[in-house]
């Protein structure tokens, strides 16, 4: 249930608030005048773990025979870039 605040309330027991967030889950929508604005819940991090299911979502979906000749051509195409003289100006 979101509770509303007055920033000023807020501001002067702000460690009552933030222990309420923590240990209780509680949230709070913090009103300024009268328009309401921030929210304070609780915050949980996602670690994203990228699988092999998840890489290929993203990359397309490639067999390994694909995936190693497009791994074959850039390196061909690292190994081309850097014959490239740098005396000469490629900006147009």
């Amino acid at each position: 249930m979101n509770n509303i605040v007055n920033i000023s309330d807020f501001r002067n027991n702000i460690s009552d608030y933030i222990n309420r967030v923590i240990y209780n889950k509680d949230s709070f929508l913090l009103k300024k005048g009268k328009s309401i604005v921030a929210r304070v819940v609780f915050y949980k991090e996602q670690k994203e773990i990228l699988t092999e299911g998840k890489i290929k979502k993203y990359a397309g979906i490639w067999s390994d025979k694909e995936a190693n000749l497009i791994r074959k051509y850039a390196k061909k195409l690292r190994k081309e870039v850097k014959l490239i003289p740098r005396k000469y100006d490629l900006s147009g």
